[in-house]
């Protein structure tokens, strides 16, 4: 589980600089940009409460 979750995480990362310096006037930049660091963020923070749980 945690290989799909890097794997889609670095493609939502991808996603994000694809968005930020590719699309420069497509009309569904930010919107993509913003759901992509925003699902790489939710991977990120999952996969430290995951960590935590196991430590405890």
């Amino acid at each position: 589980m945690s290989k799909i979750l890097e794997l889609i995480g670095f493609a939502l990362i991808g996603g994000t600089i694809y968005s930020f310096l590719g699309m420069t006037n497509d009309p569904l930049r930010w919107p993509v940009f913003w759901g992509c660091a925003g699902g790489a963020l939710a991977i990120i923070i999952y996969n430290r409460a995951k960590r935590k749980q196991k430590q405890a």
